[in-house]
């Protein structure tokens, strides 16, 4: 309860819910006697009083030992207290009276809210599943009347006016229990209803046209059948008339084929003809008919394949006429068979026909061919005893044949054709012009050996001459072979030797190894000389083949050889491209130690450019070369510990390689302040201030990030601060001041060099003018070099602008390659092409 409820205490039972009194006394170990507040809340009554007593009085502080304990405990009472206690315990009592009847009173209450509550809920229940109830039967009737506007959506012409029936059924027995919806599904009914009888009519309108379109198709289409069957009418007759036509050219050929009399023969074979082409001709007909009516041949009914009637049972026999069969497809098929049958029939006679008039031209032939001969035998049977002999047969074969028989061959013919040995007759006339031509061959294979055998002999001595021009080349080629291996050798092995020389010395090295290459490479390509001299050699067809292919092997020796010699080359190029590379890296480093070195004496002496210019170029001169800048070096003092990184005079002419970017020889004034420039590069903004003093110097403006300033002097240490400032000159618009480098909590302001990136495409050209012409810019595009976005570049002058174009320009070095020139950093109207990178 907080600080205003501490302190003791009276009540009928220790830790109970009722209080009699309070005392705010919290440091007293007993009960105090007076100041007790009764009830607790009041202010304190003067007439309560505690005193201790051996038992408490009638009525007194409540039941329980706890009680009774307190009450023996406290001092006897006197007449007046024991009133006041009584008066109070009767308080007391009309108190717990008061209290009893006000509970039983709330009990009372209480069970009749219970009661009531309970009724309440009773009779909501009973509401309740009544509502239920009548929203089950709304849903019930719902879902039935929009089950039936749903299939009187869907309705058919053929079910429209049973589901509309059904409809007005379904709305006459549940409209009533549909309650706040009736509105809503009278609105569907009806709306239903007048969809539905639209579209009804709409489907009317439709299968009404569709049926007088297929009214109308169906006429077309008997108009089409009536159509089809009378061309398969025509068809029919064109089929038989060609089956009738190869009928007679089998008969005519078949006729033919039986006459024994060639003579005969020509005019029997003229008539078949006739019948053959005109057989053709019928044919064809059918063909371009059935080719020109196709389309309307199809129009035919399909095949109907009806089974027979059944025979009649009654056993008794009755004529019936049958009926007739209405064309179909299937009749088209059988007349385009018949045709087919006709066309093979005529054309397998016709093959044999033309086989037969064959037969007997032969025939023909033959027998005047054996007149032929026999003539000829007569002519050469100059004694006519009806067999040639000797000088008869050799009379003939120089006659026929231009031939004269040798006696040996002339002998062996007679031996083997003259059986009796009087001579040669006329039925083995045909041998002895075999035997004849035998002989005649058999003179002329004799000729053809000796011309072989001479040819053989000029071919060997071709080769011969041939083969020897290849053994030199050959022998070039084996010569070089071994000097080809041993430069191939040398070449892969300067990767190994040149990691531990120096660039001077792998460049000796390099020109040592190309020189044996190239001397090699002379060697190979007089060999490929020699190889291509044998080339043009001239030589027989037949040992051309074999010539091509051993020139072949040659030239493919050779240029084995020009590879192996050019790879060698190329590995010795590459080796000299690393060799320049590193001779580069070393030139940067000692023209950056040489710099170094020149900036170390200029800020110890306190220097100005041009002062230290005039210092090392010889009096009245406009620049300095390497033996020069070598002598100023060498004279300058040594920092302590550098002897042994001591820049020699040979490093210093070294480095002047590097230093002279325009390879002009000598390094002026305008070049030397350049190399003598430091940049810094702005990376935080920073004020740029008239005085070295922080405190007392004016703020002249603020420098922004990226931009790019030329250190004057410095860094030096402001005293107050201690922070190191530069006196510097910014490049965006020249102002000159002083800029801190670092703050004294480690913030940057200023680093160390500034290169330059190419972010839009442009051109380095040699001269800071640029004409603004058409043709001059054309020219100067085609001739200059293109600078690509991202390329690097090192500042070699201040950007200033053209005057006549508006051009800001200024002169770099392209990091990549080493190009020096002007480029343009803005153009005329403000498109930038270089900025800090």
């Amino acid at each position: 309860d907080g600080e205003s409820g501490a302190g003791w205490w009276i009540g009928p039972q220790i830790g109970g819910n009722m209080v009699w009194g309070h005392h705010p006394n919290r440091s007293s170990s007993t009960p105090p006697s007076t100041g007790w507040q009764a009830p607790h809340s009041g202010p304190p009554d003067a007439a309560m009083v505690l005193t201790p007593a051996g038992s408490a009085p009638a009525g007194g502080f409540g039941h329980g030992s706890a009680t009774a304990a307190f009450a023996s405990a406290l001092p006897p009472q006197s007449p007046a207290q024991a009133a006041v206690q009584a008066r109070l315990q009767q308080q007391r009592q009309t108190q717990q009276q008061q209290m009893e009847e006000q509970r039983r009173k709330m009990a009372e209450m209480g069970q009749q809210r219970a009661l009531e509550m309970q009724r309440k809920q009773q009779e909501m229940a009973t509401r309740r599943a009544q509502e239920m109830r009548r929203a089950q039967e709304e849903q019930g009737a719902v879902m039935a009347i929009r089950n039936c506007v749903k299939k009187v959506r869907a309705a058919t012409p053929d079910n429209f006016d049973m589901l509309k029936e059904q409809l007005a059924q379904t709305l006459a027995q549940q409209f009533d229990r549909c309650g706040a919806q009736k509105a809503k599904l009278q609105e569907e009914s009806d709306s239903a209803l007048d969809q539905a009888s639209k579209r009804i009519e709409e489907v009317k309108e439709k299968r009404a046209k569709a049926e007088e379109t297929r009214k109308e198709m169906e006429r077309k289409r008997q108009e089409s059948v009536e159509k089809a069957i009378g061309l398969l009418g025509e068809l029919t007759d064109l089929a038989q008339a060609a089956e009738e036509s190869a009928g007679e050219v089998k008969a005519g050929v078949a006729e033919f084929a039986q006459r024994p009399a060639a003579e005969e023969g020509d005019e029997a074979a003229q008539g078949v003809e006739k019948l053959v082409e005109a057989a053709a001709g019928k044919a064809q007909a059918c063909q371009e008919f059935l080719k020109a009516h196709s389309a309307e041949l199809r129009a035919l009914p399909p095949n109907t394949n009806k089974p027979p009637p059944p025979p009649d049972k009654s056993g008794e026999d009755k004529e019936e006429e049958p009926a007739e069969a209405k064309p179909t497809l299937q009749s088209l098929q059988k007349v385009q068979l018949r045709i087919t049958a006709s066309k093979h029939l005529l054309d397998t006679e016709t093959r044999g026909f033309r086989a037969a008039v064959e037969a007997a031209r032969k025939k023909a032939v033959a027998a005047q061919e054996m007149q032929r001969v026999g003539g000829v035998f007569k002519k050469y049977d100059k004694d006519k005893d009806g067999a040639l002999n000797k000088k008869e047969i050799q009379v003939y074969a120089k006659t026929e044949f231009k031939f004269t028989v040798p006696d040996i061959a002339l002998d062996n013919i007679f031996k083997a054709i003259a059986q009796d040995g009087k001579g040669v007759k006329e039925a083995d006339f045909h041998r002895l012009t075999v035997a004849v031509g035998v002989a005649r061959e058999r003179a002329r294979d004799l000729e053809r050996r000796k011309l072989r055998e001479a040819r053989e002999k000029e071919l060997a001595e071709q080769k011969a001459t041939a083969q020897a021009k290849l053994d030199e080349v050959t022998a070039a080629v084996k010569a070089v072979e071994a000097e080809v291996a041993e430069a191939n050798k040398q070449s892969r092995t300067l990767a190994t030797e040149g990691k531990g020389l120096s660039s001077t010395e792998m460049l000796a090295k390099a020109g040592e190894v190309e020189a044996a290459v190239k001397a090699t490479a002379e060697k190979v390509a007089a060999a490929t000389k020699a190889a291509a001299a044998v080339e043009g050699t001239e030589v027989d067809a037949e040992l051309k083949k074999w010539f091509d292919l051993e020139v072949k092997r040659a030239k493919a020796s050779c240029a084995s050889l020009e590879a192996q010699t050019a790879r060698a080359l190329a590995a010795v190029e590459k080796f000299r491209g690393e060799a320049t590379r590193k001779d580069a890296i070393e030139v940067r480093e000692l023209a950056s130690r040489v710099v170094l070195a020149l900036k170390t004496h200029q800020t110890a002496k306190s220097l100005t450019s041009d002062a230290l210019f005039e210092a090392i170029a010889p009096k009245g001169a406009d620049g300095f070369g390497g033996k020069e800048l070598a002598a100023f070096i060498g004279g300058l003092p040594k920092p302590d510990g550098e002897e042994a990184r001591a820049l020699t005079g040979a490093d210093v002419e070294r480095a002047f390689g590097g230093l002279d970017e325009e390879r002009g020889g000598s390094v002026s004034k305008a070049a030397f302040e350049c190399l003598l420039m430091v940049l810094m590069k702005v990376v935080k903004d920073v004020a740029i201030t008239d005085g070295l003093s922080i405190k007392e110097a004016k703020t002249l403006r603020r420098l922004e990030c990226g931009e790019v300033l030329q250190v004057i002097e410095g860094p030096v240490k402001e005293q107050q601060t201690e922070v190191e400032r530069v006196r510097a000159k910014a490049m965006k618009d020249d102002v000159e001041g002083w800029v801190t480098v670092a703050g004294n909590q480690g913030s940057l302001f200023l680093k160390p060099g500034a290169d330059f990136k190419v972010i839009k495409e442009t051109i380095l050209t040699e001269g800071f003018e640029i004409e603004m012409s058409k043709d001059e810019t054309r020219k100067i595009k085609e001739s200059t070099r293109k600078l690509k976005p991202g390329e690097l570049i090192e500042l070699r002058g201040i950007a200033r602008k053209q005057e006549d174009t508006g051009l800001t320009r200024m002169k770099c070095k392209v990091k990549s390659d080493g190009s020096l020139g002007y480029v343009t950093t803005v153009g005329n109207t403000g498109i930038k092409f270089v900025e800090v990178a």
